[in-house]
C-alpha cells in the first residue's frame, strides 16, 4: 500500500472546531481531522490548483489518495475511537480514544487548554461597550502529538509538502491558535489501520465492520442516512441482514477557497459496529479492499474509515453486545507519553502567557507617575530607550548560551550580571540622556535606581511586579518554574518601551 505516517506535535493551541455549543465560542475536537491537513498541502501546493487537472485532482479530490485523521498518540501508538458498544452507563465518559486489544482496551484520558478571551473593537484594538464580549476557546492543547496515515496513488507526491514542515491547522490561526511541527515516517509494511488482517475464511456470509472515522453514506433516495444497507450493498451484494451499535452525528466544515461553511449533513459516528450477515459469500479480497478504500463520501478528508472483523474484548453482559467488565478499561493520561522535552516547551509557553499579562500590567503601574508628570526633565530621549532596548533583546537572545571564563571553563550567560555592569558604565559616563533618566520618575523613584533596584536579585521578582508569588505551572510529577532573571530583563524592557510610547503621545520624538 502507498502511504506513510505524519506526526503532528502541536507547538501552539488547535481549534479543531467541532458544531454545536455555544455560538460565539469554540470547542475543538479531540482530534484533528484528516480534512484539516489536506487543506494545509493544498494551500502549500505549487502545481495547477485546478479541479479540472488530474494530477490535483487524483492527489486531494477524488478519494484516490485519503488523508486520514490524525489520533493522539499513547505511549508513542496512534489510538482508535473506543466502539459504542463499549461506552454504555458508567463507561460513557471513560474517553472516546484509546487502544483496542483482544482482551483490554486502554483507554486515552481527554485533557484540554481552556483559554479566555475579550472581543476587541477593529478599529480601537480594544474592548468597548459595544464589543467587548467575554468568549472562551476550548482548544487542544500544546505539546499535544497526534498521528495521521495519507494513502493511495498521490502519496508520494503529498510527502514532500509535509516532510520536516510546520503548518498552520484550525481556527484562529492570527490569535495564537494553529501552529503544529510535522515529521513524517514510512509506513509499516502490511499496514492496516485497525492494526489487524482481515480474520475470517474465504468466501464468509458474515463479518463485522467498525467505523475508524464518521462515514457519511447516502440512502436508495440519495439522502445522507445513518443506515448502511445501500452504500456497502452496492459493493458487496445484498444484505441479509444488519445488527448494529450506532449513533448519528452532524458533520460540516469549512471551505477557505470559496471564504464558504460546507453543508452540514447527517453522519454515522466513527466507533459505530456493524453485524453483517450477506445473502452470497463475500471474498476476503473484496473486503480488503473494503477497508483500503473506506466507505461513503469525502473519503479524501478522512471520512468512511473502516476495519472488518476488529479483534475486541468478549461481551459478558448482555447477549447481543453487552458491556464488559471495569477491569477491562484502563485509563491513561493523555501527557503520560510526553518527553521531557515536550512538557518543559509547554509548561514554559503558559507560564510565558501568565508572566506576559503580569508585566504588561506592572509595567503601566510603574510608569504611571511619568505619564502624569508634565516636567520636561521627566522625558527621556527615545534615542536612549531604543539603545537600551537593543542591549536587552541581545542579551534575552544569548540567554541559554556559554560563555569562556578562567581556566577554560564555561558557565551560562550571566543576564543580570551583564545589565548591572552596563549600569556601571553608564553611570559612570554620566551622559546627557543618563542625566535624563536619572531624573525621570517611575514607582516614585528615579528610572536609573528602579533598574538597579530590579537587577539586584536580592529584591524578589514578585514583589518588584507587586503579587504574593510568581506563578508555577505543573505537568503529572514535572514543575516549571520562571526564570526569574529573564523576566527582570523583560519587565526593564515593557517600562522602557511603555516611555517610548508616553513620549510619542506627547510627540517628544527628539534624540
Amino acid at each position: 500500500m502507498n502511504g506513510f505516517l505524519y506526526t503532528l506535535t502541536l507547538e501552539e493551541p488547535v481549534l479543531a472546531n467541532s458544531l454545536g455549543g455555544e455560538p460565539n465560542s469554540a470547542n475543538s475536537l479531540f482530534y484533528i481531522p484528516g480534512g484539516l491537513v489536506r487543506g494545509a498541502v493544498i494551500g502549500s501546493y505549487t502545481g495547477a490548483k485546478d479541479s479540472a487537472d488530474d494530477t490535483f485532482r487524483d492527489m486531494f479530490l477524488n478519494g484516490k489518495t485519503r488523508f486520514l485523521n490524525a489520533y493522539p498518540l499513547m505511549h508513542g501508538q496512534r489510538t482508535l475511537p473506543i466502539p459504542i458498544k463499549f461506552k454504555k452507563l458508567k463507561y460513557s465518559d471513560a474517553g472516546n480514544f484509546g487502544r483496542i486489544k483482544v482482551d483490554a482496551i486502554d483507554v486515552l484520558k481527554e485533557i484540554w487548554q481552556i483559554n479566555v478571551h475579550t472581543q476587541r473593537d477593529a478599529e480601537r484594538g480594544r474592548s468597548t461597550a459595544d464589543a467587548g464580549a467575554v468568549y472562551r476557546y476550548i482548544a487542544l492543547p500544546v505539546g499535544m502529538q497526534f498521528q495521521g496515515v495519507v494513502i493511495g496513488d498521490g502519496a508520494e507526491k503529498v510527502r514532500k509538502f509535509l516532510k520536516d514542515t510546520t503548518i498552520l491547522l484550525g481556527k484562529a490561526r492570527t490569535a495564537g491558535y494553529g501552529r503544529v511541527r510535522v515529521v513524517v515516517s514510512d509506513l509499516p509494511e502490511h499496514w492496516s489501520e485497525g492494526g489487524q488482517k482481515v480474520s475470517q475464511p474465504e468466501n464468509s456470509t458474515q463479518f463485522t465492520l467498525t467505523l475508524l472515522s464518521p462515514s457519511m453514506v447516502r440512502d436508495a433516495n440519495g439522502q445522507f442516512s445513518v443506515d448502511i444497507t445501500t452504500a456497502l450493498g452496492s459493493y458487496i451484494g445484498e444484505i441479509e441482514k444488519i445488527e448494529s451499535v450506532s449513533k448519528p452525528e452532524i458533520v460540516g466544515g469549512f471551505n477557505r477557497t470559496w471564504g464558504l461553511p460546507l453543508p452540514q449533513v447527517t453522519a454515522i459516528a466513527a466507533g459505530s459496529v456493524f453485524n453483517i450477515t450477506t445473502k452470497n459469500p463475500v471474498t476476503t479480497e473484496k473486503l480488503h479492499r473494503l477497508e483500503a478504500n473506506g466507505l461513503g463520501e469525502r473519503r479524501a478528508e478522512g471520512f468512511g474509515s473502516l476495519a472488518i472483523n476488529l479483534f475486541m474484548p468478549e461481551s459478558v453482559a448482555d447477549e447481543k453486545w453487552g458491556e464488559i467488565p471495569s477491569e477491562t478499561l484502563t485509563m491513561f493520561e493523555a501527557g503520560s507519553e510526553f518527553s521531557k522535552d515536550v512538557m518543559e516547551l509547554m509548561l514554559s509557553r503558559l507560564l510565558q502567557r501568565d508572566m506576559d499579562g503580569l508585566i504588561l500590567t506592572a509595567s503601566r503601574d510603574i510608569t504611571d507617575d511619568l505619564k502624569k508628570s508634565t516636567a520636561k526633565d521627566d522625558v527621556v530621549p527615545n534615542s536612549q530607550i531604543s539603545r537600551w532596548r537593543v542591549i536587552l533583546r541581545d542579551a534575552l537572545s544569548r540567554k541559554d548560551e556559554m560563555i569562556e571564563i578562567e581556566d577554560g571553563r564555561q558557565e551560562k550567560y550571566d543576564l543580570v550580571g551583564r545589565m548591572l555592569k552596563l549600569h556601571e558604565t553608564e553611570n559612570k559616563k554620566r551622559s546627557a540622556a543618563w542625566i535624563k533618566m536619572e531624573k525621570a520618575r517611575v514607582n516614585q523613584t528615579s528610572l536609573t535606581r528602579w533598574i538597579e533596584e530590579v537587577l539586584d536579585t536580592v529584591n524578589p521578582l514578585n514583589d518588584i511586579l507587586g503579587i504574593e508569588s510568581l506563578p508555577e505551572r505543573k505537568l503529572g510529577n514535572h514543575l516549571q518554574k520562571v526564570d526569574d532573571a529573564q523576566y527582570r530583563l523583560l519587565l526593564i524592557d515593557a517600562v522602557l518601551a511603555r516611555i517610548g510610547k508616553i513620549n510619542k503621545g506627547r510627540k517628544v520624538n527628539h534624540a
